[in-house]
Order: structure tokens, then sequence, then C-alpha cells
């Protein structure tokens, strides 16, 4: 029994350092945004970990756009709780959160000390491309799972495409895409929708004076309630922290948002630089903590509410739907890339590289792929 029991204990150290390394990597490379992190994350915990399947990671993915929160973060955490149950699920929030915060201190630390960030810029050129070609083979592999003999789903996609280039918001895309998709394959039954919204609403002092707990509780608020993009960000942290709060200036402010952009991991970890600068490492761990603390509750939900859903089948047809409508917003984002990355011939190059790499070399693992578009754009660079 005792035998049974220590190799149980084993097995489930096993698996939870598996999602450490795992999770630790794709926090470490997750650029390109939004597409770009889904991208790295489904060639590792789909294609090559196979801890989830196609279907079961598009469910997911459609879920986390219409609920609060950082999208890549909570894609994480599901897969670290399908492999590992509640403790892989923290174990993979936090090693994806980990590499970003660092980073961010870093950047913070050398922004007070020579008030400027360091120039990365020739090292991360090539980083672009090499995310947009893992994008685009993302696009082509969950389109093969998602549209396979389905018109409607096909016609879903186009009209979702459409309203993307036109300027719709993107959770109401989705959303619209699962209720059409509902109803046309069940007319007859009503559709149950779950709103998910905030449960808490925290009352902040109206003083400017510092403290950790307020600096806590902003960026826990932004956390709970935050959907959308860096600029909806950038707007709730300016209201806190530059308006109200005087705690950090506009360009300061805009600096932070930067950083966000141009390290791995979510644009939430601007978090970090931004609570660096109010208050050093404490104030940039207090607020890293704060902002991704409501994103581990939601997950817990989130995996609740899925492994119940999937086994309906009237909600199947609802989140076949949302999987539809988000190929498209992924295949959108990765439009985009692709126009900003064949700008110039250089970054044609890296691109077309690493698409090659990427399409016909097999199961390449991203890191490789990264580094080659990172290598490749630095030694263009130097043409």
């Amino acid at each position: 029994m005792q035998e049974n029991k220590a190799a149980h204990d084993e097995s489930r150290l096993q698996q939870l350092k598996e999602i450490a390394v795992s999770s630790l990597k794709l926090g470490t490379i997750g650029f390109g945004g939004i597409a770009g992190m889904v991208a790295t994350i489904e060639n590792e915990m789909v294609v090559r970990r196979k801890w989830i399947d196609h279907q079961h990671f598009m469910d997911v993915l459609s879920t986390s756009y219409i609920i609060p929160g950082p999208n890549a973060v909570e894609i994480v955490m599901h897969c670290g709780k399908e492999r590992g149950g509640r403790a892989g699920l923290i174990v993979a929030g936090i090693c994806y959160i980990f590499p970003a915060m660092l980073i961010c201190l870093l950047f913070g630390y050398c922004y007070q000390r020579y008030s400027t960030l360091p120039d990365v810029q020739h090292f991360i050129f090539g980083v672009r491309p090499a995310t947009t070609a893992l994008v685009i083979a993302t696009v082509i592999r969950l389109s093969k799972n998602t549209f396979t003999n389905n018109r409607v789903l096909l016609l879903l996609c186009l009209l979702v495409v459409a309203g993307s280039f036109y300027g719709v918001n993107e959770v109401v895309l989705i959303l619209a895409a699962g209720v059409l998709n509902y109803f046309i394959h069940a007319p007859r039954h009503r559709l149950s929708v779950i709103a998910v919204f905030p449960l808490f609403s925290l009352l902040l002092q109206t003083g400017s004076k510092y403290t950790g707990e307020k600096l806590f509780f902003i960026f826990l608020k932004i956390g709970a309630v935050l959907y959308g993009s860096g600029y909806v960000l950038f707007a709730y942290m300016e209201e806190s922290l530059v308006r109200k709060h005087h705690w950090l200036t506009h360009q300061q402010l805009m600096d932070a948002i930067a950083v966000g952009q141009i390290t791995p991991g979510p644009i939430l970890s601007s978090a970090t630089f931004a609570g660096y600068l109010i208050h050093g490492v404490s104030g940039g761990v207090l607020a890293t903590v704060a902002i991704f603390l409501p994103s581990f509750f939601i997950s817990f939900f989130l995996h609740k509410v899925l492994s119940s859903a999937r086994k309906s089948r009237r909600l199947r047809i609802f989140l076949d739907g949302l999987s539809a409508a988000s190929v498209s917003i992924i295949a959108v984002v990765g439009f985009h890339l692709f126009t900003a990355s064949v700008e110039t011939w250089r970054g044609a190059a890296v691109l077309a590289l690493c698409l090659g790499l990427t399409l016909f070399a097999g199961r390449l693992n991203t890191v490789y792929i990264i580094l080659t578009g990172s290598l490749a754009g630095f030694l263009l660079q130097l043409i």
C-alpha cells in the first residue's frame, strides 16, 4: 500500500516537473501577441506532448476569449490542470508568468539607473517573422481539425473574418458565432448562456500616498475586469497610476506598455515594470501577483465549466461555433503579422526560412524556430 502511494507521489511529482519545464519554456518564447503565444502553446501542449487534443484545445482557446484575463495564461493553466490537477494549474501559471516578470524587473532596474531601456531591437527583429511562421502553421493545422466537412462552420469563419476586418469587437464575434451555430443545428432548443462577469469590485482609497495594499488592489482590480488589448490595459493603468494617484508620469506608463510588448509572455507583464518604477522590486512583485491572481480563480472556474460543457451535445454545438470564430480571429491577426513581417526584404527572408522549417522539418521544437528567426534577423541586420 505504501509502495503504491510512493509510486503515485513520484508520478505526480514527475508530472509537475514536466509542467514546470514546459511552462517556463513557453513563457520564455511567447512572442507575437496572443496569436504567437497560442501558436507556441498549441505546438507544445497538443502536438508535442499530447496533453490535450485539438478539439479540447480549441474549446479552451475560444472560451478564454469571452472571459476576463490574459488568454494565454488561462490556456496554459487549463493544460496544466489536465496534466497535473490543481497543483498542475498553479505550477503552470506561475512558471509561465515568471520569465516575463524577471525580464521586466531587469528592464525596470536599467530604466531607473540609466533612464533608458536596453536596446534589444537587433535581437528581436527576427522574432516577429519567426512567430508569424508559427501562427500560419497553427492556423493551417487548426483549420483542418475544425472545418473538415462542415460548411456551416466554414461560412461562420468567413463572416467572422469579415467582421474582424470591419472592426467588430472580437468577443462579440466569437459569441455571435457560437449562438448562430447553435440555432442552426439545434433550433428547437433554447441556449442557456452563462455570462461571466467579475465577481467582486474593490473600493480604493482616494489619497495619492503609496501603500503596498493600495498598489495590490489597483492591479487586482485591473486583472479581474480586463478584456481586450494593450490599449485597454493602458487606459486602466493611466486612470489609476497617472491621473488618480500620480505615481507614474505618462511617459513612464508608455514605456511600461512598450516593455510588455517587447518581452515574451502576456502584455500584462507591463504591470511588473510599472510596479518596479513605483516601489522597486517589492512593487514589481506585488503588481505581478495582483494582476495575475484573478486568472488563477477564473481558470479553476473555466476548467469546471468546460468539463461539463464538453459532455453536453447542445453546448458542444455552441463550443464548435466559438472554435470556428477563434480560428478566424487568429487568422486575421496572422494576416496583420504577415504584412508587418514582409515590409522589408530581411523580414520576408526570415519569415520564409522559419515557415519552411515549420512546415517541412517535422515536429521541430518551437524554441529552435524562435532562435533561428532571432539569429537570422540579427545577422541580416548587419548587412
